[in-house]
């Protein structure tokens, strides 16, 4: 019977070892989250009124064109000079070509703005 007597004890201990590791797992699945603002999306604005002040510089399948008159690239630097520009590029143009416009026009001294033109190029209308 002594033997029965000292299983006992160590039976207990053992319970109560399992139930402290239950309790500390339960404890650690709970996640405390800080509220966090995340910034909203919203349409943007737009620049329209503001061309005035602006040059404008498209790029797209046609090639590089000034306020509406095709351009080469050399004779943009010196066109846009210290200004700021609007550069309009088509949303199907390779992203090296755009690249390459904007150090152009940076390597000017242009302060530089970039919108992305959203219009089907087959029809001229928006997609």
């Amino acid at each position: 019977m002594k033997s029965q007597s000292a299983i006992v004890p160590l039976v207990d201990l053992v319970f109560l070892a399992l139930g402290g590791i239950l309790a500390c797992m339960t404890q650690m699945e709970i996640v405390k989250a800080l509220p966090v603002e995340v910034a909203e999306v919203g349409k943007g604005f737009s620049s329209v009124v503001q061309h005035e002040k602006f040059k404008i510089v498209s790029l797209d399948a046609r090639g590089l064109s000034l306020d509406g008159q095709p351009i080469s690239q050399d004779d943009l630097a010196a066109k846009v000079a210290g200004s700021k520009v609007i550069l309009r590029a088509h949303r199907e143009m390779r992203t090296q070509q755009t690249i390459h416009v904007i150090a152009t026009l940076i390597e000017a001294g242009a302060e530089v703005s970039i919108e992305v033109d959203e219009t089907d190029a087959t029809t001229g209308g928006t997609r």
